[in-house]
């Protein structure tokens, strides 16, 4: 892709966007539910907003790690989002996973802690966390990217070999703080453990790290924040300081979005990559009226097809995604600590997904099975245009009756990122179409007018 042409489409896209930070001073503007689109958020005095990204899980929290260096290829693919875990409990896992992670809490002592280091002390911050956030939040405001931050991780509570390092272990702070007073070997009773509403102690050093991280965001509006990435123990507690951050911020004209309590956590939403029923379970929870995100952080797959018809099949079906990409991880567990990314096909080919839809308004559409009279394919639609993913390509019957008068077509071969010749239709009727060929998986994008249409490979076309 030639720079300079990558720069001004850019600037085209999203000159409703760029508008709006000028006029705030360097800031994005702020992310909310779309009140008349809720399905999709909002940015302040903006355009309705389509998240799409990638991510890896040490992105802020490993200390060694170059989060810009992820941001630039998330922003050189023209993708807009990242989720981040902040705080994992521990400072360094064991082997092989044995990179440093920055703490939110210093470790004075005295006394040893069972990693062999001084104690944690809950109620003394740790500086270099707290700037390593604002810094992380700056670089990404800078790049246009929208973040979800996990505040703490839940998944280390129920491996005892993980727990015996936590901050909130009995053995490891100096303030009596315990995450497992009922001795289960984990942090993860429900009752009485780390995530639960029984542990006084442990709540309220919890609240404290949750009111200085929203001290330390306050002003960064480009955030929502996800309370715990993988809480199986507890949804009251979960909900709770929810609460508790919804009060710290009451009075502020822009609060955070909240997850659970504004959206679903990515466990509740669908995890499968069997496209049929990532497509039926997320127009399940439609009824919902609220942001879907698809996130792939359940199980881990080098199949690129499978990562990138999930993709297509959830922002088709009228939601968001988020890539979990362990090739962006420069620990000994993954890939030998070589850095940046080992997977550019795949990242080029979710960014051809997002310079698909900035050519609708995807917001004014709606899923619409009803349209496919014959053939396999995810329809958005609305009275102006239609999208329609053909997952396995192949032939399709759609209805066009809404779409009347003269029409026009183009294909887009989402592996390539090409457009292909403009396919003259006529509305009214339903009309029988053929993917260009038979080699993988095709998008089709049909409407009354013709789209300034780009390519991620301006000199490429796929056949017509």
């Amino acid at each position: 892709m030639r720079a300079t042409s990558w720069l001004w489409r850019a600037v085209l896209m999203f000159q409703p966007l760029l508008v709006a930070v000028e006029a705030r001073g360097a800031s994005l503007p702020a992310l909310a539910v779309h009140p008349d689109h809720p399905h999709y958020f909002q940015t302040a005095n903006g355009p309705p907003l389509l998240l799409i990204g990638a991510y890896t899980w040490g992105a802020f929290s490993d200390a060694d790690y170059d989060y810009e260096a992820m941001f630039d290829t998330l922003q050189a693919h023209g993708l807009n989002f990242a989720r981040v875990w902040l705080w994992w409990g521990c400072e360094q896992f064991p082997p092989p996973g044995d990179n440093r992670r920055v703490e939110p809490f210093l470790r004075p002592g005295p006394g040893e802690a069972n990693d062999g280091r001084p104690k944690y002390d809950l109620t003394q911050f740790n500086p270099a966390f707290f700037k390593r956030l604002r810094d992380f939040c700056a670089a990404a405001r800078e790049r246009g990217l929208f973040l979800q931050f996990i505040t703490v991780d839940a998944w280390m509570l129920k491996h005892a070999h993980l727990w015996k390092l936590h901050a909130f272990h009995r053995d490891n702070n100096i303030n009596g703080v315990d995450g497992d007073p009922r001795h289960t070997g984990t942090g993860t009773d429900g009752q009485q453990g780390f995530c639960s509403l029984g542990n006084p102690k442990a709540l309220a050093a919890q609240r404290a790290y949750l009111r200085k991280l929203v001290e330390t965001l306050s002003g960064f509006d480009h955030v929502l924040i996800e309370i715990a990435n993988e809480n199986y123990y507890s949804e009251a507690w979960e909900r709770r300081l929810c609460e508790f951050i919804r009060e710290l911020e009451r009075g502020q004209p822009r609060p955070h979005l909240l997850m659970p309590l504004d959206l679903l956590n990515h466990s509740s939403v669908v995890q499968t990559w069997d496209v049929r029923r990532i497509h039926a379970a997320l127009l399940e929870k439609r009824r919902l009226r609220q942001p879907l995100i698809f996130d792939t952080d359940w199980t881990l797959t080098q199949n690129d097809a499978q990562v990138r018809k999930a993709a297509w099949t959830a922002v088709l079906s009228g939601d968001h995604f988020n890539y979990l990409d362990d090739s962006f991880q420069i620990d000994g567990e993954h890939h030998g600590g070589v850095r940046g990314s080992r997977r550019e096909a795949l990242h080029r080919q979710i960014g051809h997904l997002a310079a698909f839809m900035r050519q609708t308004r995807f917001w004014e559409m709606a899923p619409a099975d009803g349209l496919v009279r014959k053939g396999t394919a995810f329809v958005l639609a609305s009275t102006n245009e239609l999208a329609a993913y053909l997952p396995s390509g192949g032939d399709v019957t759609l209805d066009l009756s809404k779409l009347s008068g003269p029409l026009e077509a183009h294909w887009f071969n989402p592996r390539e990122g090409a457009w292909g010749a403009k396919v003259p239709l006529v509305g009214g009727l339903p009309q029988a179409l053929a993917a260009p060929d038979a080699d993988g998986d095709w998008t089709l994008l049909v409407g009354r007018r013709r789209w300034p249409l780009t390519s991620a490979e301006p000199d490429k076309h796929c056949p017509p």
